[in-house]
């Protein structure tokens, strides 16, 4: 509450100027002010001017936001000036009363209803807060409330997202000609703020639209960031991990009878993981659905083919030595044979020159046989997998940074 009192301190600084006055000196002067004082009329002598009204809105904290059922809560006040002549005194005529204060049930208040409220719709303050009102009729309200309101959110960049949420007030009973409201800043004063743990506020709003029904809208609005440093740890590098050990199951020699049992320990892992962080993930659909999610679809997607792809090369490999091998695959093999035999001369490269005659001599190549086809498809699937698994991280994060 010692922030609240911040709020104020410029009315207290003027109340402190002089404050000789008594307890009679101030009970003279309510009944005084409240004699005949009709709260239901709005303040201002001149009806065809409309009554200006001061708004600033200050905000502490950001208690919760709940993408899922798209609940937005606040914790802030309102800060909302006006004059009322009919409450103006001489403080010679008071003992040099200045300042005093009033319950607002005992006055005239602008009657701000939140339109995009959670829940129930309610008016802003509460009885116990009362108004502080000068000399001059200047009307001080501060009215602290929690807020709960409707955020529509979009989570399509889970959890890179941005979000945009809005509080919504009309000034309900009074046409925009009889009361004006007019906001002191352009952003919302984060003086008071205390830092929430999940979301950052990159910028803030204050400001009027009008509706298409001819009624100004006061729109306070908050831009949101969610700080991602917990689910990039938590979240993206164990998976991108388990997914990159999945596909080094291809190196595993097949005589050691474990390239089954790894590839689907690992895609087990993968579900079990899932599992436990789908709590996480938004179930929210509007308008799109998390790339995140579709990202990790594919993600066990390829690896149930990876297991297709384990048994197809447990089987090449376990064919009869007396079966033909099929000229196309032949040619293959022998492809794969020379790139790897070129790569061996790189690696072995001296510095003298090898005799002439030995470069002439023709390379005869040996016949090809299904262990040998199984290495090499086992080479294409470990490339094929570490590139599909690094495109999709590639395009995963273009979607979600673009």
């Amino acid at each position: 509450m010692e922030f609240f009192y911040l709020l104020i301190l410029r009315k207290c600084i003027i109340a402190s100027l002089a404050c000789a006055y008594t307890l009679t000196d101030e009970d003279n002067l309510h009944t005084a002010l409240l004699t005949g004082y009709n709260k239901d009329l709005r303040p201002g002598i001149d009806r065809t001017h409309p009554l200006n009204i001061n708004a600033s809105f200050y905000l502490f904290s950001i208690n919760e936001f709940d993408l899922n059922i798209g609940k937005f809560t606040i914790t802030g006040v309102f800060e909302i000036d006006w004059y009322d002549e009919r409450l103006s005194w001489s403080p010679a005529s008071y003992n040099q009363t200045n300042m005093t204060v009033i319950p607002q049930n005992r006055m005239w208040l602008p009657n701000l209803i939140n339109v995009n409220p959670y829940k129930e719709i309610k008016g802003l303050g509460s009885d116990l807060v009362n108004i502080h009102i000068l000399y001059s009729g200047l009307c001080s309200w501060y009215a602290l409330q929690v807020s709960e309101v409707i955020c529509d959110a979009d989570v399509t960049k889970y959890p890179f997202d941005t979000q945009f949420c809005t509080l919504k007030f009309f000034i309900w009973g009074y046409q925009p000609h009889e009361v004006f409201l007019n906001f002191q800043t352009m952003h919302v004063i984060l003086t008071l703020y205390s830092e929430n743990g999940i979301w950052d506020i990159t910028d803030s709003t204050t400001h009027k639209k009008m509706n298409m029904y001819g009624y100004e809208e006061i729109i306070v609005g908050f831009y949101l960031k969610r700080r991602t440093a917990y689910y990039v740890v938590s979240l993206l590098l164990p998976i991108n991990a388990i997914q990159f050990l999945l596909a080094f199951v291809f190196l595993l020699p097949p005589e050691s009878g474990e390239r089954l049992g790894f590839s689907t320990t690992i895609l087990l892992s993968i579900v079990v993981y899932l599992t436990i962080i789908q709590d996480k993930l938004p179930e929210a659909s509007e308008p799109n659905v998390s790339i995140l999610s579709y990202m990790l679809v594919a993600c066990v997607v390829s690896g149930a083919i990876l297991i297709l792809f384990v048994i197809l090369s447990l089987r090449i490999q376990s064919c009869p030595c007396d079966k033909p091998v099929p000229r196309s695959i032949v040619r293959l093999v022998k492809c794969c044979r020379r790139k790897a035999k070129c790569c061996q001369r790189k690696r072995n490269v001296i510095d003298t020159v090898e005799p002439m005659e030995s470069k002439s001599e023709p390379v005869v190549d040996d016949e090809v046989i299904w262990i040998e086809v199984g290495k090499c498809f086992d080479v294409m699937c470990f490339l094929i997998f570490i590139s599909q698994i690094s495109i999709t991280g590639i395009i995963y994060l273009s979607l979600v940074f673009s």
